[in-house]
């Protein structure tokens, strides 16, 4: 470890000697939310802030949502390498947590993948996030997890946690695709309180159906049906036509052909079975 690196544990030696809600240990808290998600920095700081975490910080944390951050900061720092013994007590803790809302959809997704990378078995946490008193949020939660199967799920949970995967995938086409075709949605997007994922030339660039036949496997998984497949394709070829004004009949009247003037919110959140979520 460098003098740079020792002087750096020291501060947070120093902050977290302060009882919770102290200024010090809010101000330690503080920083462990912004540092979190940089699995490079946690590497910088070593094994000795590890254990300052798991050895002193965590024991002594009674707030939901600073034991939430810290464990969701350990879990980062050892991502695929940490040690059984220690894996499995934060799993078991930080799915109490969850049930009590101590972090958001994002911040859990992203640490139950991480517990899937470190060694905790997809079953069990199939299992455990299943028996959460909130099944919408269960149900969401599990759709996040970089998983094939979710392990010994009831049929029925199965069910709607595959319905909800396809969602969220289909939402996020559908995103791109108002976002290139609505004008008012291209014009208003930077101050909109909607999240469509993606600004307006972002949409244009990342939109996924370039190649022809490039709609076949979503078609396939059952995200979108052949109708919409072809109409996704011919927007491809129309944007990446120079001779072609992205504002022209031509272009916004595909809107009206995917719609089919029905509620554009029916269609997004329907599946092509005629499943919805």
């Amino acid at each position: 470890m460098t003098n740079n690196e020792q002087n750096i544990n020291v501060v947070f030696q120093y902050l977290v000697q302060s009882d919770e809600g102290s200024p010090e240990f809010e101000t330690f808290m503080a920083l462990l939310r912004g540092l979190k998600d940089y699995s490079s920095l946690l590497d910088h700081y070593g094994e000795d802030f590890i254990e300052l975490l798991w050895e002193e910080v965590l024991p002594k944390t009674n707030d939901p949502h600073n034991k939430a951050a810290i464990i969701e900061t350990l879990v980062e720092a050892t991502y695929g390498n940490a040690n059984k013994e220690m894996l499995h007590e934060l799993f078991d803790e930080y799915v109490l947590l969850i049930d009590q809302y101590a972090t958001v959809l994002d911040n859990a997704a992203r640490c139950l993948n991480g517990f899937i990378a470190s060694g905790i078995d997809v079953s069990e946490i199939s299992i455990n996030v299943g028996k959460l008193k909130d099944p919408k949020y269960a149900i969401a939660l599990l759709a996040y997890l970089n998983a094939a199967s979710w392990g010994i799920l009831p049929e029925d949970l199965q069910s709607e946690v595959k319905a909800a995967r396809e969602i969220r995938e289909r939402t996020y086409i559908f995103a791109q695709f108002l976002l290139i075709l609505s004008p008012l949605i291209a014009k208003y997007e930077k101050v909109s309180s909607i999240d469509f994922v993606f600004d307006y030339e972002g949409a244009h660039i990342d939109w996924p159906f370039a190649e022809e036949g490039s709609s076949l496997l979503w078609i396939e998984r059952g995200i979108i049906n052949d109708r919409e497949g072809h109409i996704f394709e011919e927007l491809a070829r129309l944007i990446h036509d120079e001779s072609i004004d992205l504002l022209s009949d031509q272009v916004l009247r595909l809107y009206e052909t995917l719609f089919e003037g029905k509620d554009p919110l029916d269609v997004i959140f329907t599946l092509p079975d005629g499943d919805r979520v």
